[in-house]
């Protein structure tokens, strides 16, 4: 689109001031009801009515300011009608109404289109008392031209004053409008420094495409800041971002249940509360959601109980932190160490991304590598079987960026040699990366042990320390030291929920104090397990789990446990037999999707749709598995282990839901492996009863003793084979 020269937007300009000055009709006050909003520039700001109405106590009857007036067209019938009212003629009113504006009685029902001003006729309406309940409305002609009624929609209001980032929606809208005078006209409220951020972000194709995907939702835009966008566009990670905006795209979308009017009209201040919670795995996330949207103060343009109650089901069952344009920008800084590592790997480049640079040293693009290597921690690797449906370039840069996540905390010739020898051994070649692998940093580090150890021992004695004669004992040690650091540490399952208070919402985007907790966690298998692996430690997310929703969000998920034939591709060292794992089959219509399951096993670089884990699937194991049913259908099976089957019971038990064995009364969920064990059965029922108080989950709440769980001791039968078919 060609941009408007100084000369055309001067005359667009006068033409525009001479059409507002033509059409104005006159002012008056006219009583809030009377006042309509059919086409808001941007959704109500509790924040800002907040403010307006300090200000009413603060500073009075602040209607009366010139600049504080709302505009409005009129029809010339009702003008006409209300003139009468006041027996002057319209010549009368629009000389003299200016400076002393009469109040303009209007018949019942008359609304008046208003071009801006709704913060105003908000607070003023919630906050004055009836009699004061007013405003002044410059009144223009109905037929106004289109550019002079954009202009006055878009003036600066004193209510409100437009973010950069909301400057920014208005151009790409603009754009797509081919309106060369609103992209110049938004483009003037921006400052220098972030006009020439803007410019360079317009030629970076697909960050663009990416941003323009969520214009539509209108509440992310205010926190998208044009002078924060230094590391944004400095990083060279577009894939990445690209990524995230997509995962983000989908959640909000999936929230929202994919409706384009509820998108639209979704406010900052939402946006701003539900952003990094996640409400199905933290308990105070789950109760704040409820709270909010049971007091309508979450998405308050949505009146509906019906469409409410559905936004607020699927939030409650959103697993990962909700992303949004403001958490995007303070997790890209996250990368920004990392990724400064990773670069020293390669040699300069014009390439235009860093993931682009990496697949131009990638040797094995080619699918005639029959296996594709895991590291599991940074002595021992897997092996998994390449296969169509596998990324090995994505695989393989994935775990650079854990490596390094690992060590650019404490970055030393150590770490960066371990990251040179991971992406040798994966599949990378530069000529920086066989430097690297050249050098042998150990080698001078022990000698500066040895020689401070001799000065430890012996202070008083001066030293001839000769390196070379000391060789055969550093290689010893060097070897020692080899010897040891091979032995895989054990490991466990890493922690998803922890008990106390968990991440804090601050802790949950961008850099945080626990950057450098859980890198033992940081591998492959570990970031892209099932949901099921991991253990469950209490109510409230842990900083691992951030750490993997994040690296998710930035790189998709990645299906390590399946592959098209449904055959297992986890697999063990090679001196062993490959393990069969669980394979997803279609999920059940019962029940909801989680968002964060229904990504998983989702490539971010291929088109192909990847199966849906929801909350009710059945799954086919080699292994002893649990069998949930409700009315006498299978709707779920999990592995016969204590964490999968209560993770199952939980998910039942929270979506208000009784779960029982055959003959018996119900149980709590915590419960029921340890039932399932005393009566060595494999069949839960699970089924309906009384819908929780207000859809909340009860937490020790006291119940009737004819309503209360069966305890586990009374489960002291075994269950009949003929019983465990029903």
């Amino acid at each position: 689109m060609e941009s408007a020269g100084p000369e055309t937007l001067t005359a667009i300009e006068q033409k525009v001031c001479k059409d507002t000055l033509a059409k104005y009709m006159g002012s008056a006050r006219v009583w809030i009801t009377h006042l309509d909003f059919p086409h808001p520039s941007r959704q109500i700001d509790r924040k800002v009515i907040a403010q307006l109405k300090r200000d009413f106590d603060g500073e009075g009857c602040i209607q009366e300011k010139p600049d504080h007036r709302i505009p409005a067209i009129i029809e010339d019938t009702v003008l006409q009608a209300g003139l009468q009212r006041l027996a002057i003629s319209a010549e009368t009113f629009r000389t003299t109404s200016r400076d002393n504006p009469p109040q303009l009685h209007l018949g019942s029902g008359v609304k008046l289109e208003c071009l801006h001003g709704q913060h105003r006729a908000v607070a003023a309406k919630e906050h004055l008392v009836p009699s004061l309940r007013w405003w002044i409305v410059d009144l223009y002609n109905s037929d106004l031209e289109k550019d002079t009624k954009q202009t006055l929609r878009e003036g600066y209001s004193y209510s409100a004053k437009y973010t950069s980032g909301e400057i920014f929606r208005y151009i790409r809208l603009c754009n797509y409008d081919n309106d060369t005078l609103g992209v110049q006209r938004w483009r003037g409220r921006l400052s220098d420094s972030q006009n020439q951020f803007l410019t360079r972000l317009l030629k970076r194709g697909m960050l663009v495409s990416a941003l323009d995907s969520v214009l539509h939702i209108q509440g992310l835009w205010r926190t998208f800041y044009l002078g924060s966008l230094d590391v944004f566009l400095n990083l060279k990670c577009d894939d990445e971002i690209a990524c995230y905006i997509k995962s983000m795209k989908s959640i909000l979308t999936r929230i929202l249940g994919n409706d384009m009017t509820t998108m639209m009209n979704t406010d900052p201040l939402t946006i701003e509360d539900i952003q990094s919670r996640a409400p199905a795995f933290s308990k105070s996330d789950f109760e704040f959601i409820q709270k909010e949207m049971h007091s309508e103060r979450l998405f308050a343009a949505v009146t509906d109980p019906v469409q409410r109650a559905d936004i607020t089901q699927r939030l409650l069952t959103t697993e990962e932190p909700i992303p949004s344009l403001y958490t995007l920008l303070k997790d890209i800084r996250y990368l920004k160490q990392p990724a400064a590592i990773l670069i020293t790997l390669l040699p300069k480049s014009r390439k235009p991304s860093l993931r682009q640079r990496f697949y131009f040293h990638f040797t094995r693009v080619e699918s005639s590598h029959p296996t594709i290597e895991v590291e599991q921690n940074v002595s021992s690797y897997t092996i998994i079987p390449n296969s169509s449906h596998l990324d090995a370039f994505n695989i393989s840069y994935q775990q650079l960026w854990l490596c390094a996540y690992r060590v650019w905390k404490h970055p030393n010739a150590y770490g960066r040699l371990q990251l040179a020898t991971l992406a040798h051994r994966l599949g990378f070649s530069s000529t920086e990366i066989e430097r690297k692998l050249r050098e042998d940093p150990e080698q001078g580090i022990i000698e500066q042990c040895v020689l401070e150890v001799l000065n430890i021992l012996r202070p008083n004695e001066k030293f001839a320390f000769d390196a070379n004669q000391a060789r055969e004992l550093i290689a010893s040690f060097h070897a020692y030291l080899g010897k040891i650091l091979q032995t895989p540490a054990k490991s466990t399952p890493p922690l998803i929920t922890v008990a106390g208070s968990g991440e804090p919402l601050a802790r949950r985007c961008g850099h945080s104090s626990a950057d450098t907790q859980d890198l033992e966690n940081l591998f492959l298998d570990k970031i892209h397990a099932s949901l099921l692996e991991y253990r469950r430690g209490g109510d409230e997310i842990s900083s691992f789990y951030v750490k993997r929703s994040r690296h998710r969000a930035f790189f998709g998920a990645v299906n390590l446990a399946a592959n098209q034939q449904g055959q297992s591709t986890r697999s063990v060292p090679a001196e062993a037999p490959v393990e069969q794992r669980v394979i997803v089959v279609a999920p059940s219509a019962i029940g909801l999707s989680s968002s964060a399951s229904a990504a998983e096993g989702q490539d971010p670089n291929s088109n192909e749709s990847s199966q849906v884990r929801g909350a009710n699937q059945v799954v086919q194991s080699a292994r002893r598995v649990v069998r949930f049913k409700e009315r006498n259908a299978a709707i779920q099976e999990v592995p016969y282990e204590r964490a999968a089957v209560n993770e199952q019971a939980r998910m039942y038990a929270n979506q208000g839901k009784k779960l029982s064995v055959k003959g018996s009364g119900h149980f709590i969920w915590q419960d029921c492996f340890d039932i399932l064990h005393r009566t060595k059965g494999s069949t839960v029922h699970v089924f309906t009863t009384v819908q929780p108080v207000n859809g909340k989950r009860q937490y020790n709440q006291d119940m009737p003793e004819r309503l209360q769980p069966v305890r586990k001791e009374a489960f002291d039968f075994e269950m009949e084979d003929s019983e465990e078919e029903l």
